[in-house]
């Protein structure tokens, strides 16, 4: 704290300032005046955390300087002698908090100075809370109606922090969070900032501080994250004098923090980094897209994805900009080491995972897509453009997993599912059947049916209702 003393006798300011240093060593800056016109000149120039005034000095009494500041919240503790007692009464009148008479002992200084850290502690949380509740709602405002509101204690300069978590374990752990947090709050408490954390609706932690706090400050903070951690946390740092300014920095910074994929994972990104490395986002952008397929284990986009990575055409360059972010990540990602120094390696690299890991699941999404769409018109084509990628390439990858053509596997469900529907008994006509498992032509419908399983509909139709059709079910175990 910053404690102006306040009295006319050397002394007794000497007294004071040596028994709270004994009681806390270290740890507070001393102002001193002399009256009470000095007084009024000091807190011109600066805020105390705490006054300690004496009623009676020349110029200008404690009390009468006192009144022309009562309005502040600076707490303050009297001093006053046994004769001037009423005078103490009229000062708690004012809102002093405490009074001490002359000359006070260690322990009545130590019980005051707990009361003063008791008050500062509430008022603390007060403001804190205040802060919270006031950035959710300018987040909330914003986000739903795109509105600004005039902001009473969330104000200018700001920094803010978007933090973004890579684990090789696909989750986010919420201690973490919370061991982030109180590692940035005593960032946040060096530069007496009043902060709030949340998650912005497109899924990033952020803090937002009303202070000027340079990005390096939060270096050794995400230094000692990392010891504890198994994961890495990237935070992206940017200042703003302006509510607005600061909304536009979040875009611009959700825009770029694909960057950590190729630059300084678990580091911090300031604004002029981004600048700096803002060549590399193309790039960044496609191996977050393939990162992130393989996240959420969405096996048509990592083929996607990995087929335009490998048609990248400055790949070469950007890889001899990346820093060892690249195979860090790749690592943690895909549980295989990667030491990846040129584009060719990398490309290498994925399709050894593609190979392993992508293939297969791309064709369990094919057949999960067939099985909820079999009566649509549906073909390689159609699946190609829904994944987003070549229809030769979809095709080749087919055969080459399941050993027949996609067309097959879709004739066959929907055969399949003919049968299940002639041995319910809802439909009476061939037609009706066909069209509800995807044929528009009756005619066509029977053909493939007859390849298929060796007798027409209508012949299945009638051997099954007429119950003579015992010999089918091995024949339709065969043609699955």
């Amino acid at each position: 704290m910053n404690i102006l003393l306040a009295d006319d006798e050397h002394l007794t300011r000497l007294g004071l300032k040596n028994m709270i240093e004994e009681l806390y060593p270290d740890m507070h800056q001393f102002m001193e005046a002399g009256d009470g016109e000095e007084v009024l000149r000091l807190l011109a120039q600066k805020t105390p955390d705490l006054i300690f005034l004496d009623i009676h000095m020349p110029k200008l009494t404690g009390l009468e300087a006192y009144s022309q500041f009562s309005g502040t919240e600076i707490p303050v503790v009297m001093l006053t002698g046994y004769a001037e007692f009423s005078y103490a009464k009229e000062a708690l009148k004012l809102g002093a908090l405490d009074y001490l008479v002359k000359p006070a002992s260690l322990d009545e200084v130590k019980a005051v100075m707990e009361k003063v850290l008791a008050l500062q502690s509430e008022n603390a949380l007060m403001r804190k809370k205040d802060y919270e509740l006031e950035c959710n709602k300018i987040l909330d405002l914003y986000t739903s109606i795109q509105f600004i509101p005039v902001p009473e204690v969330v104000v200018a300069p700001y920094t803010a922090l978007l933090i973004y978590f890579d684990y090789s374990q696909k989750e986010i752990r919420k201690n973490d969070i919370d061991s982030l947090s109180v590692l940035f709050s005593d960032v946040f408490e060096k530069y007496h900032a009043l902060w709030a954390s949340c998650f912005l609706a497109s899924g990033e932690l952020c803090f937002i501080a009303s202070a000027s706090i340079p990005a390096s400050a939060f270096s050794k903070a995400l230094f000692l994250f990392h010891q504890k951690s198994s994961g890495k946390a990237t935070a992206f740092c940017l200042s703003a004098q302006t509510l607005s300014d600061l909304f536009c920095g979040f875009e611009h910074t959700q825009k770029s923090q694909s960057l950590r994929f190729c630059r300084r994972l678990g580091d911090i990104f300031s604004e002029k980094d981004i600048l700096s490395f803002s060549h590399l986002l193309p790039f960044a952008d496609l191996l977050e897209k393939l990162i992130f397929s393989h996240r959420i284990n969405d096996a048509a986009g990592f083929q996607k994805h990995l087929e335009a990575l490998t048609a990248f055409v400055t790949g070469e360059q950007m890889i001899k900009q990346c820093d060892s972010s690249l195979s860090h990540i790749l690592t943690m990602e895909f549980g295989t080491p990667a030491s990846v120094r040129s584009f060719e390696e990398l490309i290498c690299y994925l399709k050894k995972i593609d190979s392993k890991y992508q293939d297969t699941d791309i064709i369990d999404c094919i057949n999960l897509y067939v099985e909820k769409n079999y009566m649509k018109q549906i073909g390689i084509n159609t699946l190609a453009d829904l994944i987003g990628i070549s229809p030769n390439y979809l095709s080749k990858i087919y055969k080459m997993k399941t050993g027949k053509n996609f067309i097959d596997h879709l004739t066959t469900v929907r055969i399949q599912k003919a049968i299940e529907l002639m041995q319910t008994g809802q439909y009476a006509t061939i037609k009706a059947i066909a069209e509800n498992v995807g044929y528009f032509s009756s005619r066509y419908f029977t053909k493939v049916f007859l390849k298929s399983t060796g007798i027409t509909p209508s012949e299945y139709l009638k051997r099954y209702t007429m119950g003579k059709i015992s010999g089918l079910d091995s024949h339709d175990a065969d043609i699955m």
